[in-house]
């Protein structure tokens, strides 16, 4: 059965959040929608009873096994469309995400299919990878900010929470998938011979790996 537009955004919404903070709040979740808390709540009070979502705590959520699933099926919607934009059309790799909310919903296994052959389909331009029909998806391993050594080297995996102001600085500062980095401080780090500042909230946007 086919999921509505406001499901599937709802999904992706909890999704992103949860990777980003371990949980999504009703807080972050309304203002992101452009929906009111109220809204907000009784639409996860659906997905709660779908059990698509459940509550962690007050005011927080996340989504089940069942949720994690049907929304994977909706970022591989989105994900392709992203390549579509980028390598298709060659819109500004911060805009994708943005840009892609428009044909998302539209876009079917026949259209993912030919842009995958067309342009490949092993992750997005923002490093995340792309799940399958079913909504399966693989991760490799990965390490956030905190976990990296000092002063060794790391390449940049993914953007795990796609916001327009973290997508600008990224591209601004060409800190994209498979830039090699250093940690130098807390908040400080080393790329092609520059030291770049970056501010908390983007850091937590990102994954690493070893390189």
């Amino acid at each position: 059965m086919a999921l509505s537009v406001t499901t599937e955004d709802y999904l992706k919404i909890i999704h992103e959040l949860t990777e980003y903070n371990g949980y999504a709040s009703l807080a972050e979740i309304s203002p992101i929608l452009g929906t009111s808390r109220q809204s907000a709540y009784d639409e996860i009070g659906i997905l709660v009873e779908r059990n698509f979502v459940e509550k962690v705590d007050r005011g927080k959520y996340r989504l089940t096994l069942s949720g994690q699933r049907e929304a994977n099926k909706f970022l591989r919607k989105h994900r392709v469309a992203e390549i579509l934009l980028w390598k298709g059309l060659g819109l500004k790799w911060s805009l994708l995400d943005d840009q892609a909310m428009g044909i998302e919903h539209g876009m079917t296994e026949e259209i993912i299919e030919k842009v995958c052959l067309k342009f490949g389909c092993q992750s997005c331009p923002h490093g995340n990878p792309i799940p399958s029909q079913d909504g399966e998806v693989e991760l490799d391993q990965e390490l956030n900010f905190e976990q990296l050594s000092l002063n060794e080297e790391y390449h940049v995996k993914r953007v795990i929470f796609e916001t327009p102001p973290t997508l600008a600085f990224l591209e601004e500062n060409r800190l994209f998938p498979d830039a090699v980095v250093k940690k130098i401080g807390e908040e400080e780090i080393e790329f092609e011979g520059q030291n770049v500042k970056i501010p908390k909230d983007i850091l937590r946007s990102l994954t690493f790996a070893s390189n």
